[in-house]
């Protein structure tokens, strides 16, 4: 009986420890962590992750050992110690990580793309349209608990023109990669930002949630902190059930939705390390984001590095180790990846490309006393919950930006995704509406309509008498009406930018 009611009292402590540790994720009170580099044994933790892959059944790894077969430079210590500050240094979870990510690799990428660079040229050569939709994003700048901030952008996800599901997916797989090329991030984590507001019911893809939530917290190489849901349009009700049924459980209590008035919100995301100089304009922010832009720089960039050799040693890789034990006969034998990874195609020809990349340089952050009167704000009027209900801290926020939050802002990294920038054209760049607008500036009296096909759109069933004008779409699939509005909100934004 007492050996019933210690376990039941060790349960409830470890509940307890959880729910702490979830809500100094999500706060981003991460004091905890500054000391932890220093006491970490690299070659002890490498040499610990070395046993337990060799641990792990041949046929759960085969898609790693064929990646090391394939391209070993890609799969070395570096590449390793990524997965061990993804759990902690706890090899075992690390191992079996590490193990996942390449099952995973292979089936989204397929046997022909998934040992090449994780680069724009590379593994991503096929996603360009995917890509260009500017739906996943990575700001230019980290939070105040030094993470990298992702942000996602409901209504820019329009599969019609295109694209699969696996396409999106490979995106967000590739803005994770650019995230941790900050080693910073790798010990910080990442948070995601997501604006619903001026998306379609249709635009919400349960599915390609579901995958995006299994890899953060399955197989990539992240500590991922939590989720903010920012200005919920009046569909969110509806999806809101289904989004959260495709998180697990434990990264449900992580999801925190930020609703009401800008300035409120606004305050909020204050008391989660996340000021308004470092969100997009379009929820309150004041970074406008040039995607395109941003793409090219990176696509620059990536073409520098190229030149460059890998200098990873197979004899001292820990993945070498695994490599030589297991056996290249061994991997071969089993005819594919585990049945979980298999994609359906026989070849195994793989381009050589180098992928390793290092980023530096942020910008200095501003407008401290703007964030100080939205802190002042935010504790006078009704905070965000997070979906389980309250969470832990909430008083002691304020401590945590002060305190950790800002020793960690001084920090002169940030994550590698281009500068902050000025933004003529938006956050997709569509120059069909930078036309419209400039037509639309050029000549106030001209109708919206007429403004955005002087821009370029095409309505193919406006002229049609028998169609309601609210349900035309353009060639893209996108409703008139929601034209009309982007088209107003950017002549807005131009107007507010001259004035």
């Amino acid at each position: 009986m007492w050996s019933g009611q210690s376990a039941d009292a060790q349960q409830q402590q470890n509940s307890a420890d959880s729910d702490v540790s979830i809500a100094a994720d999500v706060f981003g009170h991460t004091a905890y962590l500054d000391g932890l580099a220093s006491k970490i044994d690299i070659n002890s933790a490498l040499a610990e992750m070395q046993k337990e892959l060799s641990a792990i059944p041949a046929t759960e790894k085969v898609a790693m050992v064929q990646a090391q077969r394939l391209k070993p430079q890609v799969l070395d210590d570096e590449h390793v110690l990524q997965f061990l500050w993804a759990e902690n240094f706890n090899a075992p979870e690390a191992a079996r990580r590490l193990a996942r990510y390449w099952n995973d690799r292979y089936q989204l990428f397929g046997p022909e793309k998934f040992c090449l660079p994780m680069t724009l040229k590379g593994a991503l050569k096929d996603d360009s349209l995917a890509l260009s939709r500017g739906y996943v994003q990575l700001l230019p700048e980290i939070d105040t608990a030094g993470r990298a901030v992702v942000y996602i952008d409901w209504s820019s996800h329009e599969p019609s023109v295109g694209y699969s599901k696996e396409s999106m997916h490979r995106v967000f797989w590739y803005m994770v990669h650019v995230a941790i090329e900050d080693p910073n991030v790798l010990q910080r984590g990442v948070v995601m930002l997501i604006y619903p507001q001026e998306a379609r019911l249709d635009q919400f893809d349960h599915s390609l949630w579901n995958s995006i939530a299994e890899s953060c917290k399955k197989s990539l190489p992240i500590r991922w902190r939590s989720t903010h849901i920012v200005h919920p349009n009046r569909f969110f009700s509806i999806i809101h059930p289904v989004f959260m049924s495709s998180l697990p459980k434990d990264v449900q209590e992580r999801v925190v939705v930020h609703s009401g008035t800008k300035m409120k919100v606004l305050a909020n995301l204050l008391r989660y390390c996340l000021p308004w100089d470092r969100i997009p304009s379009e929820i309150g922010g004041c970074i406008d984001l040039d995607f395109e832009k941003w793409l090219s720089e990176r696509m620059a960039k990536e073409d520098q590095l190229s030149f460059q050799k890998p200098s990873a040693s197979l004899s001292s890789s820990v993945l070498g180790a695994v490599h030589r034990q297991v056996g290249i006969s061994q991997a071969i034998q089993q005819n594919s990846v585990p049945d979980q990874t298999k994609s359906g195609d026989g070849t195994n020809n793989v381009a050589t490309q180098s992928g390793q990349q290092q980023q530096g340089n942020n910008q200095a952050a501003f407008g401290s006393n703007v964030n100080q009167f939205l802190l002042n704000l935010s504790q006078s009027s009704n905070t965000a919950q997070a979906t389980n209900g309250t969470m832990p801290f909430a008083q002691g926020s304020a401590a945590g930006l002060d305190g950790t939050a800002n020793t960690n802002s001084d920090a002169k990294a940030s994550v590698a995704k281009g500068p902050k920038v000025i933004v003529k054209s938006g956050r997709k760049s569509d120059p069909r509406m930078d036309y419209a607008v400039q037509a639309k500036l050029d000549d106030p009296a001209l109708p919206l309509l007429d403004a955005l096909r002087q821009g370029g759109f095409i309505f193919p069933a406006l002229d049609d008498a028998s169609t309601p004008q609210y349900t035309v779409v353009d060639s893209d699939n996108v409703k008139i009406t929601q034209r009309k509005n982007q088209l107003l909100r950017r002549i807005r934004t131009a107007k507010k930018k001259v004035g």
